[in-house]
């Protein structure tokens, strides 16, 4: 370890130390206007005997002070420490390794710290670690390790197209439990924004996502798989945009539907967007979702939707009064939804997602 990184290692632990005691400390009351006494540093510091026992070894002395800190329960330490694991993992695709497979073999807390570790370094973006972490995920009987290694996965710059299948495989398995399924969902929809974000691809994700909300049997799997793809700031079309309106139209839960419909009012073909909520509207029984439809409608399209909304109302009385109040602020000269919608009395005993 070099003397620029020591210091920096005990700069911060210092700095960790002297805030967890100044938490600690109360401040002066009007009654009592004694001067405040200084923060002490908590007798035992990260800095008192973990550095001098991890500093000559390397990864096998992080790894035994990460044990000691575990012992003691020095949570101080342990923060500390896992910072300092992921320093010195660095860019070293071997040591991300060597830590995966301590992890696999260990209990909490030293599993999740392990994995949390590899997560921030620049070694997770090595293909022999992402695909470690991906069989960790696959293959570990316990849910916890599975749902660390996904974590671990989420700061990945993009997925390969293999990696990308095996996700969407490991989310759609029937057998999984559904905490693991939902985390597999999230990490390919982190990873889908953080492509989007360097280079805009898009359409391979949500691809697989919709895959996922299509075949799963898990309604809250499905509904968080379309959830997804309001993340990236993007503008859903062609096939990804048909399955949207399948699940808007088709699926059996209610809460997937409404969602369904509030990731198709960012459709890039408007039009498409208002003739599938043309079509589902008379098929829906569920006021929420209806209502979902409505708002979403306006969300798609502005004041386009309006006569859409108008048709909404003829088939449905409960909705009159949401056509009128959107004509007016239509008519009133707002343009922007964002400044429409909160300015729209609900009418309906459904709770409105955020916008």
């Amino acid at each position: 370890m070099t003397i620029q990184r020591m210091h920096s290692s005990t700069a911060r632990c210092w700095r960790l130390a002297a805030l967890l005691a100044t938490l600690g400390t109360t401040s002066a009351s009007a009654v009592d206007e004694r001067p405040i006494a200084e923060p002490r540093l908590p007798r035992l510091t990260c800095y008192s005997g973990y550095l001098k026992l991890e500093a000559p070894h390397g990864l096998e002395g992080v790894r035994a002070a990460i044990r000691q800190a575990t012992a003691q329960k020095d949570q101080a330490a342990l923060l500390f420490l896992e910072q300092r694991l992921t320093e010195v993992i660095g860019e070293d695709a071997q040591a991300a390794l060597q830590v995966i497979e301590w992890a696999h073999t260990a209990q909490e807390p030293e599993m999740s710290l392990y994995l949390r570790s590899v997560r921030e370094t620049e070694a997770v973006r090595s293909p022999a670690v992402v695909d470690r972490l991906t069989t960790l995920a696959e293959s570990h009987q316990d849910p916890g390790h599975q749902t660390s290694a996904l974590i671990a996965l989420e700061t990945q710059h993009r997925f390969e197209p293999a990696m990308l299948e095996r996700l969407t495989t490991l989310a759609k398995k029937d057998t999984l439990v559904t905490g693991v399924a939902m985390h597999t969902v999230r990490t390919i929809g982190r990873v889908m924004d953080n492509d989007f974000q360097r280079t805009g691809r898009f359409d391979p994700y949500m691809g697989k996502l919709l895959e996922v909300a299509l075949d799963s049997t898990e309604p809250d799997v499905r509904g968080l798989a379309i959830e997804m793809g309001t993340y990236p700031n993007a503008r859903i079309d062609g096939q990804s945009l048909q399955h949207l309106a399948k699940l808007q139209l088709e699926d059996p839960d209610p809460s997937v539907r409404e969602m369904a419909a509030l990731v198709m009012s960012s459709g890039r073909d408007t039009q498409a967007v208002l003739d599938a909520f043309r079509k589902s509207f008379p098929q829906e029984k569920n006021e929420c979702v209806r209502w979902a439809i409505v708002r979403y409608a306006v969300r798609a399209a502005g004041a386009r939707a309006l006569p859409l909304l108008k048709d909404f109302a003829q088939q449905d009385a409960r909705f009159r009064r949401d056509h009128t109040e959107f004509k007016a602020l239509y008519d009133a000269g707002l343009v922007d939804f964002d400044r429409v919608f909160p300015g729209k009395a609900n009418h309906h005993r459904c709770e409105d997602p955020e916008e």
